[in-house]
């Protein structure tokens, strides 16, 4: 995991380097019930039932922030949390009332 700032955002980045997610998939990964099968499998892996990225993405989303998926350097999967940063203390914005 690793965290950094960017453009007036908290960027947070969770990776993995298992076989990664084809991006024709991942449009579909946040989709309630959603277990992605591994190439040529019958079967998804994992006990999961397809509910941690919903909940996940719909958390984020209700504090103004985004969930994205991005490929991994070397392969895998990087889930990427985009959160606006806090205005600094001495702004109008973090004075109103």
């Amino acid at each position: 995991m690793s965290a950094s700032y960017m453009d007036g955002c908290v960027l947070l980045d969770v990776a993995d380097h298992g076989p990664g997610v084809p991006e024709d998939l991942r449009s579909r990964m946040f989709e309630p019930f959603q277990r992605l099968r591994e190439q040529g499998g019958e079967r998804a892996t994992g006990n999961g039932v397809g509910l941690g990225l919903t909940v996940a993405k719909g958390l984020a989303e209700a504090m103004g922030a985004a969930v994205t998926a991005l490929d991994t350097p070397g392969g895998g999967l990087t889930m990427r949390v985009t959160l606006p940063a806090a205005a600094p203390a001495d702004s109008a914005v973090a004075r109103r009332p």
